[in-house]
């Protein structure tokens, strides 16, 4: 009893030292023999070899720890796929995910492991080691679908496999044919998964999605409809993979917040400002962009994503409206006209919500050396609005247009405003004041 505690202890610090060890590991792969924990695969290989078959609790420990060492190591861990193939087949449950786990994580060099897999997996369920055996056979087909094309031997029983009664079996199996044969029905069956009575049935199916990538993009809709799902880490999960689609995904996700019939719009919002994001700065921000590209790009996020943002900044949610609020201003330079046209709205509420807005688009406005002609356009059409707001009686609205027009370069054109901005050095509102003073510097050098 005390020697397997100590081997435990010892496998607890070989894994509280891992990520050290990973970057050391990395370093010596790119100088010579690839290394874990100071053994290369050819030590951890013999190391496996001389205790995978020994009885006692300290074999199995010591074979537990090389099969993980080998898996950390990857693709160049190949010339162990021997020993770890015998490891598959131990009396023990921990050896034995560990071990099928490495030869998952080589790749297509494990495919001589491939029988010895199916045949593990491959039990009947009166068999006595069925029920154990149950997160083997999940480990297995994940790993199976690692080694890709080579595990073709595999399909009919991973087809068998979307018929277990263990849900998450059937997900990695999958998501194992995918990998294997690209099989479009293994997306629609994942699709179909996210609508399981199991939040975490539903969470695994989104996160198989996701690995597959661009091609389970035929299942938008429903990846779409999971924003509105009851548990919040499957809301996250969709959410995560749609900001990774792109642009595709603003107008079904924009539509889905104007139906008014969302129970948790925040991950939706999420989802168009972050994607909105992206687009700022890869496009809309860009130096001499192409106008036909600019507003291709920017249409989606003008009419689709910023009407529903907008919607949301009504919502009686503080979150909500924090979240939509966020998005909105991600979308920098391309949102703030539409937001300052708010500063004057009837609804007190979502004036305070734009005023809020149109102070965070500070932090993503457009360097002052970008330029491009539809930013400019995009300037001149934002001026005019804030001159009108800072025209206005509403002392809250003309602060913030005044700090507005102070943050953003409007070049030569801001001279415009000069006769304004002397005026309001002589305004009742501190505020207004001050930012006026602010905005005469910039525009001409005014103290």
């Amino acid at each position: 009893m005390h020697r397997c505690t100590c081997w435990r202890l010892a496998y607890l610090l070989l894994c509280w030292c891992l990520l050290a060890l990973k970057a050391a590991s990395a370093d010596d792969a790119a100088e010579g023999p690839a290394t874990f924990g100071g053994k290369t695969v050819e030590q951890w290989a013999q190391i496996l070899s001389q205790h995978v078959e020994g009885p006692s609790d300290e074999d199995k420990e010591i074979s537990r720890q090389a099969a993980s060492a080998l898996g950390l190591i990857g693709p160049p861990s190949a010339p162990a796929v021997e020993p770890l193939t015998r490891a598959i087949q131990s009396p023990s449950l921990e050896v034995r995910d560990h071990a099928v786990d490495a030869l998952g994580r080589i790749g297509s060099a494990a495919a001589a492991a491939v029988p010895t897999i199916i045949a593990e997996m491959d039990l009947p369920p009166h068999h006595i080691n069925y029920a154990p055996l149950a997160a083997f056979r999940r480990e297995a087909a994940r790993s199976l679908g690692r080694i890709g094309p080579a595990a073709k031997a595999a399909v009919p029983l991973l087809g068998r496999a979307l018929k277990n009664e263990d849900l998450g079996y059937r997900i990695q199996a999958a998501l194992a044919l995918w990998r294997i044969l690209q099989q479009p029905q293994a997306i629609d069956f994942l699709a179909a998964m996210i609508d399981s009575d199991h939040p975490e049935i539903a969470y695994d199916a989104l996160m198989a999605l996701g690995q597959i990538g661009p091609a389970a993009q035929r299942v938008l809709p429903r990846v779409v409809a999971a924003l509105d799902h009851p548990q919040s880490d499957v809301r996250r999960a969709s959410a995560d993979i749609l900001v990774r689609w792109g642009p595709l995904v603003i107008e079904p996700v924009a539509r889905l917040i104007q139906q008014d019939s969302l129970r948790w719009p925040a991950p939706a919002a999420y989802v168009l400002g972050e994607i909105a994001g992206d687009l700022r700065d890869s496009v809309f921000y860009r130096d001499r962009i192409d106008q036909k590209e600019f507003a291709e790009t920017a249409q989606p996020v003008v009419q689709s994503a910023a009407p529903a943002l907008i919607r949301l900044l009504s919502d009686p949610r503080e979150p909500v409206r924090q979240t939509a609020q966020r998005s909105l201003a991600q979308m920098g330079l391309l949102a703030a006209p539409l937001i300052t046209d708010l500063l004057d709205h009837q609804d007190a509420a979502l004036r305070l919500a734009a005023a809020q807005t149109l102070v965070q688009i500070e932090a993503f406005l457009p360097p002052d050396t970008v330029s491009n002609e539809p930013l400019d356009a995009l300037r001149r059409n934002l001026l005019k609005r804030l001159v009108r707001q800072m025209d206005q009686d509403d002392p809250d609205a003309r602060a913030v247009a005044f700090r507005a027009f102070a943050s953003i370069d409007f070049g030569d054109r801001g001279r415009s405003a000069l006769p304004l901005l002397r005026r309001a050095l002589k305004d009742e509102n501190l505020a207004v004041r001050r930012y006026a003073a602010q905005a005469l510097r910039e525009v001409d050098g005014e103290d």
